[in-house]
C-alpha cells in the first residue's frame, strides 16, 4: 500500500510541475482537452489517496473502531502507513476543503453577477451589440453563451477586422471555454499545486479561440494584427466585462501575436501521451491504493492477517 502512495503522489507532483510547459508545446484545442481532464484526473486521485491514507489512523481510533468489524490492535500493527504521514493527509483534507469551498462560493458569486449584468440581454440573441463607445468584446459563461461587443469596437475596426473578433469570440461560446477554465480553477483550487497549470489553460483557450479565427478568416497576419489592434484599443480604456467572461484581453497577447505571426502548430502525439500516461498513473496508483486499503482492513478484522505492498 505505502508503494501505490508513493508513486501516486509522486506522479501527482510530476504531472504538476511538468503540464504548464508540456501543454504550451502543443496546439491549443488538445492542449485544453488534456490538461483539464488531466488536472481533474490528478486532483481527484490525489484527494482520494489522501482520504485512505488519513483513514488508516482514523480508524485506529476506539470510537471509530467500534463502528466497524476491525480491531484497532490488528489494525495499528498490520497499518504499513506511519502514523504521522496518516495525521498530517488527516489535518491537510479539511484545509483543502475549505479552500474549495471558498472558490466555489467565489465562483458561484461570480456567475451570478454575470446573470444579473446580462439580464437585460435578449434572450433569443446569441450575438449582442451594446451602444456604448468603449471598446470591449466578451463571451459570457452561460449555458448558451453570449457573444457582447460594443459599438464603440465595431467603429474602430475595418470589417475584416470585425470578423475576426467575431470568429474569435464565437469559438470561445461554441467550445464552452468559460467552463474548460472554471474546471481547471476548480482542480487548482483543490490541489493549489495545479494553479500554474490552471493558468496554461487560461492562455490555451484564447490560443484556441486565436487559432479559429484565423481559419474562419483564413489569413494567420489578418488575425494577429487585429488581436494586437483590439488589445490597444481596450488598453486605453479598460475592458468592464464581468468577472468569469472570457474577452480577447484574458490572456497574454503578445505570446498569441507572435504565436499567430508563426505557422499553424503541429500536433504533438509524443507530448499528449506523457501527459495522458502521466494522469492514467495516478488513476490506476488509486485504485491499488482502495485495494489495498480494503485489504488492509479486511485482515484487521481476521484473527491472523498479513498485508502486503
Amino acid at each position: 500500500m505505502s508503494v501505490a502512495v508513493v508513486v501516486t503522489l509522486a506522479v501527482s507532483l510530476l504531472f504538476a510541475a511538468t503540464a504548464p510547459t508540456l501543454g504550451r508545446r502543443m496546439p491549443p484545442a488538445p492542449a485544453t482537452r488534456v490538461l483539464v481532464v488531466g488536472s481533474l484526473a490528478v486532483t481527484a486521485s490525489g484527494i482520494f489517496v489522501l482520504a485512505v491514507v488519513a483513514f488508516t489512523w482514523v480508524g485506529q481510533l476506539p470510537d471509530i473502531a467500534a463502528l466497524g468489524p476491525w480491531s484497532t490492535v490488528a489494525l495499528r500493527r498490520a497499518d504499513p502507513i506511519p502514523n504521522s504521514a496518516a495525521i498530517g493527509a488527516a489535518l491537510l483534507l479539511p484545509l483543502l476543503a475549505a479552500q474549495a469551498s471558498w472558490w466555489v462560493v467565489r465562483r458561484c458569486r461570480a456567475l451570478l453577477a454575470v446573470q444579473q449584468s446580462c439580464r437585460h440581454l435578449p434572450h433569443t440573441d446569441s450575438l449582442v451589440v451594446v451602444d456604448n463607445d468603449r471598446p470591449d468584446a466578451f463571451t459570457t459563461p452561460h449555458r448558451r453563451g453570449r457573444i457582447v461587443v460594443t459599438t464603440g469596437l465595431l467603429r474602430a475596426l475595418a470589417p475584416a477586422e470585425r470578423r475576426v473578433v467575431l470568429a474569435h469570440e464565437a469559438s470561445h461560446r461554441d467550445h464552452r471555454h468559460p467552463w474548460w477554465i472554471l474546471a481547471a480553477e476548480l482542480a487548482a483550487a483543490v490541489n493549489p499545486l495545479l494553479t500554474p497549470t490552471a493558468r496554461t489553460v487560461a492562455h490555451t483557450v484564447e490560443r484556441w479561440a486565436d487559432e479559429d479565427a484565423a481559419n474562419a478568416l483564413a489569413d494567420r497576419t489578418l488575425a494577429a494584427r487585429t488581436l494586437a489592434r483590439t488589445a490597444l484599443l481596450m488598453h486605453q480604456r479598460p475592458t468592464r466585462a464581468p468577472e468569469s467572461a472570457l474577452g480577447v484581453l484574458t490572456a497574454d497577447v503578445p505570446t498569441r501575436v507572435q504565436a499567430l505571426l508563426a505557422p499553424a502548430p503541429r500536433r504533438q502525439p509524443a507530448v499528449v501521451t506523457v501527459l495522458v500516461s502521466l494522469a492514467l498513473t495516478c488513476t490506476l496508483g488509486a485504485a491499488a491504493v482502495q485495494h489495498f486499503g480494503e485489504r488492509l482492513f479486511e485482515h484487521a478484522g481476521t484473527p491472523t492477517y498479513t498485508v502486503k505492498d
